[in-house]
């Protein structure tokens, strides 16, 4: 199951967005880095203030003090200003030499024995538990006097995670707020820049299968030029190539008629010659050599008229009552012969279009009218404009008329309908829908004023006015 292609708009945008995410990932995670060793330092520092008070307190205040008088510094309010912390628990604990506790917390004693001790002064920072909470510890040692005493202080982490947490907090929430800000930015921005790709798109949608002009690139971004480029390169084959089929057709059109037209002629003349049977069958033989050159005329028209074989560069102006008056001398002889009497009702009407299609198109539809009238009935072309002011051709007989559950097939190609009804090629009226879908114009039935009879009318575009 083959699944959509993404969009191009789609792919900018995760393009783009992916590396941004991975930006605010990676800085979140230097950013959280940088919030516990700022909190942590911040609480070391606090811890060392802490301890070298404790160790100030606890320091002989003259050579040779007894170790019971170095215990009386520390008074009880001192312990009680230590821990004095709403938020962490916080232990101490002051050991002389020999490892003995001269105040402070035995809960901290274990500690003391676990860590080994650092020569010098120079504090150390660990990270341990007491009584199963999670504690950072100082701890130190320091001589006054010849007196040498270590100490040791805990805290618990609470400010410092709550710290941390806010630190964090107040470094990623603007760096989101950013992305989000990008990301709606991304989308303005990706949708603004490919407003032209859009408008091309719907440009060549709207187009005619017939319109083959180039696409003017001179307004679209330098990105989609080489694409506009191609598509004309591409529209200018076509052209050409419609261009050799229509004169292939036009040849072809020429070339059959010439011959067909001979052999009329021959026929004409070995019919003047023969015995009464022979001209019967000549006749016959002339007939069908007439409904084959007509035959072979309308295949050809269709052919030319096809939006695949023609192209919008020949529409012009036509005046409609100038091809009537053409019309009038081209199928006189034939409604002669018909015993039909055609009429013209001509008022000034213009439209754009091809004049060729539009005479092959009002020729069908005169020829269909004449070979479904009866003798003696009259045929009437007209032309004009309608209540909207929209040119017309329309084309009346007095023929039996198209069954109404047939109107709408009768203008496919090869369809005759109900026998009796129709006896051409079934070529006709499918010429006609051509030329008419060709120049955007309606064909439709209407009914006629007196049943029976066939009353059809093509409706073309109103013509723009300077």
């Amino acid at each position: 199951m083959s699944t959509a292609a993404d969009t191009l708009r789609q792919r900018l945008i995760r393009a783009t967005l992916w590396p941004a995410l991975v930006v605010v990932s990676i800085s979140g995670v230097f950013d959280y880095r940088g919030a516990v060793s700022l909190a942590q330092e911040t609480q070391d520092s606090l811890l060392l203030k802490t301890a070298l008070a404790l160790a100030t307190r606890m320091s002989p205040d003259e050579d040779q003090e007894s170790r019971e008088d170095i215990i009386r510094h520390f008074q009880p309010e001192d312990a009680a200003m230590m821990r004095a912390d709403q938020n962490d628990v916080i232990h101490f604990l002051v050991l002389d030499s020999d490892g003995g506790v001269l105040v402070g917390d035995e809960q901290l004693v274990p500690l003391a024995n676990a860590l080994a001790v650092v020569p010098g002064e120079n504090p150390v920072y660990v990270n341990s538990q007491v009584e199963g909470a999670a504690v950072r510890v100082i701890d130190f040692s320091r001589t006054v006097r010849g007196v040498t005493q270590r100490v040791l202080v805990s805290e618990t982490n609470h400010k410092r995670s709550a710290a941390t947490r806010q630190m964090v907090f107040n470094t990623l929430w603007p760096n989101l707020l950013l992305l989000i800000v990008m990301m709606i930015l991304m989308q303005r921005g990706t949708r603004r820049a490919l407003m032209p790709l859009d408008s091309l798109g719907k440009t060549i949608d709207r187009r005619e299968a017939h319109d083959l002009k180039p696409i003017p690139a001179s307004q679209v971004p330098g990105e989609i030029r080489p694409f506009v480029t191609a598509i004309n390169g591409m529209l200018d084959r076509v052209a050409k190539t419609t261009a050799e089929q229509q004169i292939f057709l036009s040849g072809a059109a020429h070339q059959l008629r010439t011959p067909l037209a001979g052999i009329q002629a021959q026929l004409e003349l070995a019919s003047d010659e023969a015995t009464p049977a022979i001209r019967d069958r000549l006749t016959r033989i002339h007939g069908a050599i007439d409904n084959l050159a007509h035959c072979t005329q309308q295949m050809l028209t269709l052919a030319r008229s096809s939006a695949q074989a023609s192209t919008a560069l020949d529409y012009a102006p036509v005046d409609l009552p100038v091809l009537l008056e053409e019309a009038a001398s081209t199928w006189l002889d034939m409604a002669l012969r018909h015993a039909v009497e055609l009429v013209f009702d001509i008022h000034p009407a213009q439209c754009r279009g091809s004049r060729w299609m539009i005479a092959e198109m009002l020729g069908n539809l005169i020829d269909n009218a004449i070979k479904h009238s009866p003798d003696g009935e009259h045929v009437t072309v007209l032309c004009g404009v309608d209540a909207d002011q929209q040119p017309f051709v329309e084309v009346r007989d007095k023929g039996p008329g198209i069954p109404e559950d047939e109107r709408g097939k009768v203008f496919e190609a090869f369809f005759r309908g109900a026998a009796g009804i129709s006896t051409g090629s079934g070529l006709g009226l499918a010429i006609a829908r051509e030329v008419a879908n060709r120049h955007q114009a309606t064909i439709a039935f209407l009914e006629p004023a007196l049943q029976p009879g066939t009353r059809i009318r093509v409706t073309f575009p109103k013509m723009a006015t300077d």
